[in-house]
C-alpha cells in the first residue's frame, strides 16, 4: 500500500499536491500535509487529503478522478 496526497479544492476535481506527494506509508503522508498546512498563512478554500492505493499509480489516479 502507498499513499498520495491530493489537493482538492472547492470546486473542480482533485489534483496531487505539490511534490513530494507519494509515500510509503500513511505516517509519511500525514506529515507532509502538516507541512503543507504549516506553510500557508491564510486559509485557503482547498483542503488536502490522502488517497491509498495498490498497484498503478496512474489508474488509482484514474479511478479516483484526479488530475495529473
Amino acid at each position: 500500500m502507498r499513499y498520495l496526497v491530493l489537493r482538492n479544492p472547492g470546486s473542480g476535481p482533485p489534483a496531487l499536491a505539490g511534490p513530494p506527494n507519494d509515500f510509503a506509508t500513511l505516517k509519511e503522508a500525514e506529515a507532509r500535509i502538516s507541512e503543507i498546512e504549516a506553510s500557508h498563512l491564510k486559509a485557503h478554500h482547498t483542503y488536502l487529503d490522502i488517497l491509498p492505493y495498490d498497484g498503478d499509480r496512474e489508474e488509482a489516479l484514474r479511478i479516483a478522478g484526479v488530475l495529473y
